[in-house]
């Protein structure tokens, strides 16, 4: 599943771009679209508290205050590609900087065709950065489509039941596999250490030996075996 978000306090641009964009991942793309609409900046940010994954993102940079705000998301989501809409009156100088980075531009007054154009190149974009982006990501097939999760924003893999589970922040995404085949395809940060836990290494603060505990970012812990006490004698 691909995932965007849209700030447009506009109601009737902010309709206009989830059509479009639907639209587009329809003709263009295989998997499904979760596109999450906003027209208020505290809604927005009340959103990016749970740390959601974001593929795309289309923000508008007029509303005062915006462009600070984007400065701060881009932080969090450096990857993702980002659609500015912007007013013809403000100076490109105040949204074209390195911090932000923007890959389209909707100027005002905003046509259908033109943003039907401009949305067209970004998911064609996102299209071709994401098959040249597989290796850096962990790939989730389901009834669905696919999901790209980058293991940069995974804290720990678990096993329950017949699924296992990917830990991000505040978010926990189930799937089909066994431990054991997926050990075998993660990347040299990831480390098994219970029968039932995979962890990031990249997302631990400590190992408590006496305790058989690993304490990870965000306040998370995992049982430590005995077994696999030797992988992490250099990060006690």
């Amino acid at each position: 599943m691909v995932s965007m978000m849209v700030y447009a306090p506009r109601p009737e641009e902010l309709g206009l771009m989830k059509e479009l964009i639907l639209q587009a991942a329809a003709v263009l793309t295989e998997e499904k679209w979760q596109v999450d609409t906003f027209a208020r900046r505290e809604q927005v940010a009340a959103f990016l508290r749970e740390g959601p994954l974001l593929d795309l993102i289309c923000y508008d940079v007029a509303p005062k205050g915006s462009i600070d705000d984007l400065e701060r998301i881009r932080k969090q989501y450096q990857n993702t590609l980002l659609l500015l809409i912007a007013d013809p009156a403000m100076s490109p100088m105040e949204y074209i900087r390195p911090t932000i980075l923007a890959s389209s531009l909707l100027l005002r007054p905003i046509s259908r065709q033109q943003a039907r154009e401009q949305i067209k190149e970004l998911v064609e974009q996102f299209q071709g950065q994401s098959s040249g982006s597989q290796e850096e990501s962990l790939v989730i097939e389901n009834q669905e489509g696919k999901t790209y999760i980058p293991f940069s924003q995974i804290y720990y893999f678990e096993t329950r039941g017949k699924k296992i589970y990917a830990r991000l922040k505040k978010q926990e995404l189930p799937f089909y596999e066994t431990l054991e085949h997926l050990a075998e395809r993660l990347p040299e940060q990831f480390v098994r250490c219970h029968r039932s836990f995979i962890v990031s290494r990249q997302r631990i603060r400590k190992v408590m030996f006496s305790k058989n505990v690993i304490e990870l970012e965000q306040g998370m812990q995992l049982p430590l075996s005995r077994s696999y006490k030797s992988a992490f004698k250099e990060l006690g």
